[in-house]
């Protein structure tokens, strides 16, 4: 399946609404194991607002691997795939760093070094 994100939202990827339109279509095919075409074609501007309730919601939902492999972005100028990129790897690198955080926290639960009332 192909997405025009311009027919779709017009010249800006700009809103949450408009990031929660493209997850919507975006979902139900990947958890059939489809990919997905985003066309950037037209597009003027993608901004934070828009890649957060796109792009990671997707990264929550499904992880990074299987959104760089099935989600491909066509017709995406330099500027607007290194936007998309470095979204990407900074909640990647959120998701990670919240994981081994959670980690620690229930080894150290698990072994009573959590601080506590003496």
């Amino acid at each position: 399946m192909r997405i025009y994100l311009e027919k779709e939202l017009g010249e800006h990827c700009a809103s949450l609404d408009d990031g929660a339109k493209v997850l919507q279509r975006i979902s139900p095919e990947l958890e059939k194991g489809a990919s997905v075409e985003l066309d950037f074609q037209g597009i003027r501007s993608v901004l934070t607002p828009f890649l957060h309730a796109c792009f990671g919601k997707l990264l929550q939902r499904f992880g990074k691997e299987t959104v760089m492999t099935q989600v491909i972005l066509r017709n995406v100028s330099a500027e607007h795939l290194q936007s998309v990129n470095q979204f990407i790897d900074r909640k990647d690198a959120e998701f990670t760093q919240n994981d081994e955080r959670e980690f620690l926290q229930d080894i150290f639960d698990e072994d009573g070094l959590t601080e506590t009332d003496h």
